[in-house]
């Protein structure tokens, strides 16, 4: 038996839109459009305006997005409460667990960890100082200032 009308099934992207969409209309917070992005290696981020614009990442997991989605509404949230100083303060983490988003850190995906590999510089001192992003001038041991002993990190 054929069917006569084709029924679509709904993209990640669309289910994403509606969780926020449900979650904004329970709780009165401002409207987003959500986007599904394959150029974001980390999780998520929130651009507020009106509407808000929130980015999930196409790379992490279906869990994994809608977790991201539920942290970035939890800033959605906040920020109608307190403006965009609400940050990863403790309102936001009260929004963030009453909505079931995760309080650990953003997943790290396979494409991250790669991309991370890929670009990492070390720095040496005394030990490995690692970083993806180099400094822009002087860098000063933190761990040697500390200890009265003030030496530079230099690129390897």
């Amino acid at each position: 038996m054929s069917s006569l009308f084709r029924i679509e099934t709904a993209s990640d992207e669309d289910t994403l839109q509606l969780l926020y969409d449900r979650l904004a209309s329970r709780f009165a917070f401002g409207p987003a459009r959500v986007i599904l992005s394959r150029r974001k290696l980390t999780g998520g981020e929130i651009r507020y305006g009106r509407p808000h614009r929130i980015t999930v990442s196409a790379h992490l997991t279906p869990r994994e997005q809608e977790d991201t989605l539920r942290h970035e509404a939890a800033h959605a949230w906040a920020f109608q409460l307190r403006g965009a100083r609400a940050g990863h303060g403790p309102l936001f983490r009260r929004l963030a667990e009453f909505l079931g988003a995760g309080t650990g850190p953003a997943p790290v995906t396979a494409a991250l960890a790669a991309f991370r590999r890929e670009r990492e510089l070390v720095y040496r001192c005394e030990g490995d100082f690692r970083r993806v992003r180099p400094f822009r001038g002087r860098a000063d041991c933190l761990a040697c200032w500390r200890a009265k002993r003030p030496s530079r990190l230099r690129r390897q």
